[in-house]
């Protein structure tokens, strides 16, 4: 049996139980065995970096995130540039040092690494060192989050070992070192969007040179290859990219709920999309499967759209498995809704579904209409099998996870490809994070949307309105459900110091915000995440708050009190005297839903 070295090496990124993908010199030996060329991965601050160390005013660095963010390898990408051999970094050293002209380059490969007598006098030498302008020394330094701070402080409390430890504190959390004279800089490496780089790794895999040595192999005399089609399906030759687009939705939409992919996550991803089959070893496949497969007539278990959430893997494996717990989060296969489930059990016979069903099903004959799928729907729909419903019940999930990825964008509208999610609303979360970022028009229905929910969270009441923020209270500041009393109404286009809009910071982060007056405005902001912007959609629906998260709901409260409070302060600069008496304003519901104010004065 014929086998190609490159499917043998890219198992090792691959979800494995020995972990030969958590190291990059386990990787290295791999390819120096293997004669095979490196995978090039996206390195964002490699240019950065090798422009900073030939600059005569260059300045040490830290790179910094948690494991798998790239930190060793943009180490190993530096030093090549800067014109190290690979065979000196393969050397088992865990400092390496470089001559820079009149400088010399010290990297630290891992921090972490380091025994306290060998990362003490380290820090304490590169302390004086940021200190100097003069120093013949700089410094790459690579450590995990966790690793950082606590090497740091063990390593001294001299002034110049604590300035430095000032400086690394400042620029982790506000991003600015607050001390000129120290020539330091550092990079977080898990603020990168992982949405952006895996469109660059897809490309770094599928495009491999590898793969030419599939290009001649006689192994199956012309029937299909699970390999090389779920290869060419991540390549998207033929959706014109829909697939990876819908797999960067499901990242981006993740990242934005805080779930972080390190590239090392994302290889692996990408890898068990292309390799994934529950019957293969580890789960993942090698060349020597593809035939006993093909005979045993399981080819079809390979469908990539499933190994996306780890289908290949033992349940239990899967929901420890990063980041096969992240996008299942997602639910994507256990969640339908009628108009899907409808046309993949009676599509095929129904006139009004018969064409969409040929163009999402029938046409795909290695993972759509296969002849399993068929005799199951045959089976579950005749009945005569008490089996059956088990079955295909089963292949049907296989199926909502496959038209996830594979419904048109034409097509989305109509069949809400987003009810096949928990997140209905995560689209119109993305596409407005991207019009933020992009400076265009929000979607129209975005402001009402959340204004409704916020307004029916703050009184507790299924108000209507959506030009307006109807800040209520229950006669104080407690988070009451129900909230009778009107405080203040706050209009969402500006008007005389008035707004209510959607920020982004460019990253894809989007928050809602506040503002009260008209000089000197105070903001009162809002994060949203995708669950807060479905939580206040699922509320703008009629959901009751409750229901769907106590966390958002809590969270929208405080947000209310905050409100409440800015009022309150701009009251007070108004000069506002209610030494005479107070004014409850009370929420009465008209016909058609919307809010309004009943006045009643109760003297002191």
């Amino acid at each position: 049996m014929p086998t190609n070295n490159w499917i043998r090496f890219l198992r090792n990124y691959g979800p494995i139980p020995t972990n030969d993908n958590m190291y990059d010199e386990t990787i290295q030996r791999a390819l120096a065995r293997l004669k095979m060329q490196p995978i090039e991965l996206p390195a964002q601050h490699l240019a950065w970096l090798v422009d900073n160390f030939r600059s005569e005013e260059c300045q040490s660095i830290i790179l910094t995130g948690t494991a798998g963010d790239g930190k060793t390898y943009h180490c190993r990408r530096v030093w090549l540039e800067l014109g190290g051999t690979i065979e000196d970094w393969n050397g088992g050293e865990k400092i390496q040092r470089l001559s820079l002209g009149s400088r010399q380059l010290i990297v630290v490969k891992d921090l972490s690494e380091l025994r306290s007598d060998e990362s003490k006098p380290l820090i304490e030498q590169m302390a004086w060192d940021v200190a100097d302008p003069n120093s013949p020394r700089v410094y790459l330094m690579a450590a995990n989050h966790g690793q950082l701070l606590e090497k740091m402080k063990t390593a001294g409390s001299d002034k110049t070992t604590s300035a430095l430890v000032e400086v690394v504190e400042n620029l982790l959390v506000v991003g600015r070192s607050g001390n000129s004279a120290i020539k330091l800089d550092l990079r977080d490496l898990s603020r990168s969007a992982a949405a952006v780089m895996i469109d660059q790794v897809i490309d770094a895999v599928t495009l491999h040179p590898g793969w030419d040595g599939c290009a001649d192999c006689p192994a199956l005399n012309g029937a299909t290859c699970p390999i090389r089609e779920n290869r060419e399906r991540l390549v998207g030759t033929h959706d014109k990219g829909l697939f990876r687009r819908r797999l960067c939705n499901l990242v981006e939409a993740s990242e934005q709920n805080g779930g972080h992919f390190t590239i090392r996550q994302v290889l692996s991803l990408v890898t068990n999309i292309i390799l994934g089959h529950p019957d293969a070893r580890d789960g993942l496949m090698a060349c020597t499967d593809v035939v006993e497969l093909a005979a045993a007539g399981t080819a079809e278990r390979a469908s990539p759209y499933r190994n996306v959430f780890g289908g290949n893997l033992k349940p239990s494996r899967a929901e420890r498995t990063e980041p096969f717990r992240k996008l299942n989060l997602f639910g994507i296969g256990s969640e339908t809704s009628n108009k899907v489930d409808n046309l993949l059990v009676y599509g095929a016979d129904d006139p009004a579904l018969v064409e969409t069903y040929r163009t999402l099903v029938q046409t795909d004959q290695v993972y759509g209409e296969t002849p399993a799928y068929k005799r199951a729907q045959q089976s579950y729909l005749e009945g005569d099998d008490p089996s059956a419903v088990a079955r295909f019940l089963g292949l049907l999930r296989g199926q909502r996870q496959r038209l996830f990825f594979t419904i048109s964008d034409e097509l989305a509208d109509t069949l809400d490809l987003w009810d096949l999610t928990v997140f209905r609303y995560a689209g119109l979360y993305l596409e407005t994070s991207r019009a933020l970022a992009e400076k265009r028009a929000l979607p129209r229905q975005v402001m009402p949307m959340l204004v409704r929910g916020l307004n029916r969270v703050f009184t507790g009441m299924l108000i209507q309105n959506q030009d307006e923020l109807v800040l209520a209270s229950s006669g104080s500041q407690s988070q009451s459900r129900t909230s009778p009393l009107l405080e203040e109404f706050v209009s969402v286009a500006r008007r005389a110091g008035e707004e209510v809009a959607l920020l982004g910071d460019g990253d894809g982060d989007m928050k809602l915000v506040v503002r009260l007056a008209r000089d000197d405005p105070p903001e009162v902001t809002l994060q949203l995440s995708t669950t807060r912007f479905e939580f206040l959609g699922r509320v703008a629906e009629g959901a009751l708050p409750t229901s769907f998260s106590l966390e958002c709901h809590e969270d929208l409260l405080a947000f209310k009190a905050r409100l409440l409070s800015a009022v309150e302060r701009r009251r007070f600069l108004d000069g506002d005297d209610r030494s005479d008496g107070i004014v409850l304003k009370f929420i009465d519901l008209n016909s058609d839903g919307r809010a309004s104010s009943r006045s009643v004065t109760v003297r002191l």
